[in-house]
């Protein structure tokens, strides 16, 4: 009760607000490494955690869980990502002192890029979403030689499938039909600017690619 004696009215969540629970939840509910060393954690295992976690629950949640997929991979669709990918993938060089990466990402890699970053976690998320340098910070551990996980793409529906075999991609379907703005692979998608490459991405982030840099010389 509140100090004045009034008993304080019920909370109601909104959809979007009880979405992002059951994803964050899934996500991390599903991973059995979450603090483990970055050479304990396996993305198919996780993937396949998750699949079978979302399967104990009914169609409404794993459109919900669909549906807050793409909204966040969508909101991962900006340069400074992009960037971070390019640091984490693209070939590179080393001239005086300097890194300088090829700039150049395919479509369908930096949506798998892009699922990887979401296994992590919501405070990853969040995150690297304010600062990608934060990659580094020492809070995380990772397996950078491994940055795709496009098995995520496909959880939902292969939940729904352990249990309803004769309905393939229905629940992909379903949240096109019923949110088409959160196409994450649309044509209409647009960055606020271009994504640097080169040797700009070391003086913008040089902490971020001087450690990537050292370890992906290794």
């Amino acid at each position: 009760m509140q100090e004045n004696g009034e008993i304080p009215q019920k909370i109601e969540l909104s959809e979007n607000e009880k979405a992002d629970i059951y994803f964050w939840d899934a996500i991390e509910k599903s991973n059995k490494y979450k603090k483990a060393h970055w050479s304990e954690y396996d993305i198919d295992e996780h993937i396949e955690n998750l699949t079978d976690h979302l399967s104990k629950f009914g169609k409404e949640r794993m459109i919900l869980f669909e549906k807050t997929l793409q909204e966040k991979l969508s909101e991962l669709y900006t340069a400074e990502i992009a960037e971070l990918s390019i640091i984490l993938e693209c070939d590179f060089k080393k001239e005086n002192g300097v890194y300088i990466f090829d700039d150049y990402l395919s479509d369908d890699g930096f949506i798998y890029f892009r699922c990887w970053l979401l296994l992590k976690g919501k405070e990853f998320f969040e995150d690297i979403k304010a600062d990608i340098q934060s990659f580094v910070s020492g809070k995380y551990s990772f397996d950078v030689a491994d940055c795709w996980a496009e098995g995520l793409l496909y959880v939902a529906d292969d939940a729904y499938a352990q249990n309803h075999e004769d309905e393939e991609s229905i629940i992909k379907d379903t949240v096109y039909e019923l949110y088409p703005e959160n196409d994450y692979d649309g044509m209409n998608r647009s960055m606020s600017r271009k994504p640097k490459g080169g040797a700009d991405l070391h003086t913008m982030y040089p902490k971020l690619v001087e450690e990537i840099g050292e370890l992906r010389s290794k």
